[in-house]
């Protein structure tokens, strides 16, 4: 399977216009949408349903399985990722995201709460909100 993150987009009924000033260094019709292969699963932490990687979006099936308009606020939220990563570069996005989730971890928080409070992770579920319920559960 494989779509454009501008397909969720549209079929979701999210304001491109609003999407463009939010993430202005990402044009939806050119990141590709796919399932994510097993391997790539197998390294996921536990209750990841999708990942950003700065080429394009990979869901978990159960996730891609859904309708299109039930995933726009999900793929906003990747989408956001992209745009971090163009944003900060490789480096610059490494550093934030590790040294936030590593200060949480080296602070005593377990992982999930950790990674709840990654400012990256919490920039992105805010965009995502602002275009509708967060994440499909």
């Amino acid at each position: 399977m494989r779509f454009s993150a501008a397909e969720a987009i549209r079929a979701a009924g999210i304001d491109e216009g609003r999407l463009a000033e939010a993430i202005p260094r990402v044009i939806p019709s050119r990141v590709p949408v796919y399932e994510a292969p097993r391997s790539m699963r197998l390294l996921w932490p536990r209750g990841i349903r999708a990942m950003a990687l700065p080429w394009g979006i990979y869901l978990d099936p159960g996730v891609a399985a859904r309708p299109l308009a039930d995933l726009g606020p999900l793929i906003v939220h990747e989408l956001t990722h992209i745009e971090q990563w163009r944003r900060l570069g490789p480096i610059g996005w490494a550093r934030s995201y590790l040294g936030d989730y590593l200060r949480g971890r080296r602070a005593g928080q377990a992982h999930h709460d950790a990674y709840r409070a990654v400012g990256l992770e919490r920039e992105a579920r805010r965009v995502a909100r602002s275009f509708g319920r967060e994440r499909p559960e």
